[in-house]
């Protein structure tokens, strides 16, 4: 198939995680349906990058400021992350060298410590169309990658109540900064939110509230585990137990709600409760590991007190897995109240969890709804790449 006169770079962090699976999944579809596209993540050693896929070095130095940055960063605020700012990893050569910006489209993933905001607005400033795909709300906050119920991004986050007094007005400055510089770009950047629900916070907040914003689902690629899970499969294994699948690599996590997954473990080991708890992490990371994942769980267990739009849910759409899920955040759009199970933030604990698990023993859900819903998930998510393609012809176009 021949491809295009023009490219997309797709620039990540890292190339695990939400963020970097989402990126290399919509380079391997770009490429399959004859886009050039490549994607770009820091070297890492758990990192073997496949076709179309590159490493980006950095000196030792780097690597330990960056190191040292992340520690830091990490200790602000036990509640959520933040990133109040970000290194530069991305030499100018490595992509000017060979990337004309009356061709090239640099897509924008997850970018702590591998551009600051401040560079992001250059590359548009050199003359490159920018796509930012926002996959948390770090853009509208100045800081912090989850806002839960602060009111702040829609002002200009002031006086931050999560920070120390001596560093709360940094998102703030942030903020202004970014929307001051950003709105002399919109004509050669465009942000894209994977959910709706991120869309709608995006028009809202002060610092994207004058940019161009797509919704756009996270794409699907043809390595995304096809299971082809029968229904009948489910409560089969062990009739009287029932098996929830955790998926999220940031175990210990607050947002991930680490801490009712943790006190979950407790309560069903020393009751003897016929539930078992089924880690993604304790499953070799490759395809047969991760369907192997798939197909050893019930029922997927969501329990993020936050979310944009979270991939293994996807995964688990598309294998016609029923899912559990607080309903926050871009969860909501993806739950089908016919299948799955919604519970809502002020009713996240242990024993809800629990009452809930035990009330699905021995029960599945009928073919008939699993596949209904599976059609209606497809009608989401199926037009994610021919809407990037449409998106990327358009922004290509702009003088």
């Amino acid at each position: 198939m021949p491809k295009t006169s023009w490219q997309v770079i797709h620039l990540s962090t890292g190339h695990a995680g939400g963020a970097g699976l989402a990126a290399r999944r919509l380079n391997e579809a770009l490429n399959e349906s004859g886009i050039t596209s490549k994607f770009m993540a820091l070297a890492h050693r758990d990192y073997c990058p496949a076709d179309n896929e590159f490493e980006i070095y950095r000196s030792l130095l780097r690597r330990v400021v960056s190191g040292l940055t992340l520690r830091l960063q990490t200790r602000l605020s036990k509640k959520v992350l933040f990133s109040l700012f970000s290194l530069s990893a991305l030499p100018k050569k490595f992509i000017t060298s060979h990337n004309p910006p009356e061709n090239t489209i640099l897509h924008f993933h997850n970018w702590f410590n591998l551009v600051s905001q401040s560079d992001i607005l250059k590359w548009s400033n050199r003359g490159y169309k920018v796509i930012v795909t926002m996959h948390d709300q770090r853009l509208m906050t100045g800081g912090c990658h989850y806002a839960f119920n602060c009111q702040g991004l829609y002002g200009n986050c002031s006086s931050c109540p999560e920070l120390a007094p001596i560093i709360k007005n940094i998102p703030s400055v942030n903020l202004k900064r970014f929307h001051n510089r950003a709105k002399q770009n919109s004509p050669t950047m465009v942000f894209i939110a994977p959910s709706r629900w991120l869309l709608e916070e995006g028009k809202k907040s002060f610092a994207l509230r004058d940019q161009q914003i797509t919704f756009i689902p996270n794409t699907l690629s043809s390595s995304t585990p096809d299971l082809n899970l029968e229904l009948p499969t489910m409560n089969l294994r062990t009739p009287n137990t029932i098996t929830l699948g955790i998926a999220s690599m940031a175990r210990g996590s607050f947002v991930k709600g680490g801490d009712i997954t943790d006190s979950l473990e407790k309560v069903i080991s020393v009751s003897q409760l016929p539930i078992k708890i089924s880690y993604m992490t304790s499953f070799p990371q490759s395809l047969e590991g991760i369907s192997n994942f798939w197909k050893s769980i019930d029922y997927l267990l969501v329990l993020s007190r936050a979310e944009n739009s979270p991939n293994v849910i996807h995964e688990a759409k598309s294998a016609g897995i029923p899912v559990i899920a607080t309903k926050v955040g871009g969860i909501t759009e993806l739950l089908d109240p016919e299948f799955d199970i919604g519970i809502d933030l002020e009713d996240l604990n242990t024993q809800n969890i629990l009452k809930i698990a035990q009330n699905l023993i021995g029960r599945k859900p009928e073919r008939r709804i699993q596949e209904k819903t599976q059609v209606n998930f497809h009608r989401y998510v199926d037009r994610s790449v021919g809407d990037h393609i449409a998106l990327y012809k358009e922004v290509i176009g702009r003088s």
